[in-house]
């Protein structure tokens, strides 16, 4: 068992992740993951966060017991955890509160694109679904509806300064513009409405935070997504 689970927190990037008393801990925001163990007889390298930093995370606590994973795939998945505040603050327009991603793959998209990735999710199943309606949320409260859902490719998904990028076998783009009239968050995944298409494209696969996270970056680079919201708040 290695003593540093991490030479930098994937949550602060502030001090490693490291071993003490059975968990790793990081020093600077508290952060606290645990190895766990499989069918309660061995362990596998697999990890899952008991202890979160000081803040509001309705999103992520419900979910903490459903995510073990390996170290690489967890320390991305911990990379797209924000605040409740945090999020509000995103879907409203501030894109600041995002801490650009790091990864290897995401300096190649930099490298290809010139563009800057703030946001990384894995693993995720493209398709083409039942248009959306109502107004852009962010905050998801159900599953993303599969019926007739036509299934395109899959991949790990990038959100850079300009637009929303799945590398896979047809390289999807989708530029976050005025095009875009709506998006939704899902428990477990997000979707996005072009104008003028006749199906939403839904991206699916991923946590409800991570969802969350994306559906408010998209809000925060179309801002036609999020005036009605700002008009009620302001009322």
């Amino acid at each position: 068992m290695t003593d540093t689970l991490y030479k930098e927190c994937p949550f602060c990037m502030e001090a490693p992740v490291s071993l003490q008393e059975g968990s790793y801990i990081c020093e600077n925001c508290g952060l606290t993951i645990k190895e766990r163990a499989v069918l309660g007889l061995f362990k596998k390298g697999r990890y899952t966060i008991v202890q979160l930093p000081a803040g509001d995370f309705s999103l992520v606590e419900p979910e903490l017991s459903n995510i073990v994973l390996k170290p690489d795939p967890l320390k991305v998945v911990i990379g797209n955890i924000y605040s409740d505040g945090q999020l509000a603050e995103i879907s409203n327009g501030n894109i600041d509160v995002i801490s650009p991603v790091k990864t290897v793959l995401a300096q190649i998209i930099l490298e290809q694109l010139n563009e800057v990735c703030y946001i990384n999710v894995n693993g995720l199943r493209r398709g083409h679904g039942e248009p959306l309606s109502g107004e852009s949320n962010y905050v998801p409260s159900q599953k993303a509806p599969r019926d007739g859902m036509k299934w395109q490719d899959e991949g790990n998904l990038f959100c850079t300064n300009q637009r929303i990028v799945l590398p896979s076998n047809q390289f999807t783009f989708i530029r976050l513009d005025r095009k875009v009239v709506n998006v939704q968050a899902f428990k477990d995944g997000f979707a996005l409405q072009r104008k003028n298409e006749d199906y939403a494209t839904y991206f699916l696969g991923c946590y409800a935070h991570e969802a969350a996270l994306v559906s408010a970056y998209a809000m925060a680079k179309v801002p036609a997504l999020r005036l009605k919201t700002n008009a009620k708040e302001s009322t």
